[in-house]
């Protein structure tokens, strides 16, 4: 059993638990599911469409993401890296032609 981690207003599953989480974000729910694994939620878009009075996903829907988030994640995460990068780069530059009186 997972635990489903939904916007309320858009009914979009944001990430799924193993566990009942302890808080959520305000304006989400959470709904258990059998039908769903740890990570669906970064290669699928997953929506909560019925949930009965025990807290049971009913009824839901499942289109698989044309560039999976987890792809994103991943370009995202090297980008920052090559931002950190470049900007330690620019300082030493910086420096070197602070050091050198602007004449580098």
């Amino acid at each position: 059993m997972f635990y489903l981690e939904y916007d309320d207003d858009t009914k979009l599953v944001i990430k799924i638990h193993e566990t009942v989480p302890e808080s959520v974000v305000e304006g989400h729910s959470i709904a258990k599911s059998d039908s769903f694994d740890i990570g669906m939620e970064l290669e699928f878009i997953i929506t909560v469409d019925r949930v009965d009075q025990d807290g049971n996903v009913t009824a839901s829907f499942t289109t698989k993401q044309i560039v999976p988030a987890y792809q994103l994640l991943k370009k995202i995460d090297e980008l920052e890296k090559e931002n950190q990068a470049l900007k330690g780069s620019v300082a030493d530059l910086w420096e070197t032609i602070l050091v050198s009186g602007g004449n580098a």
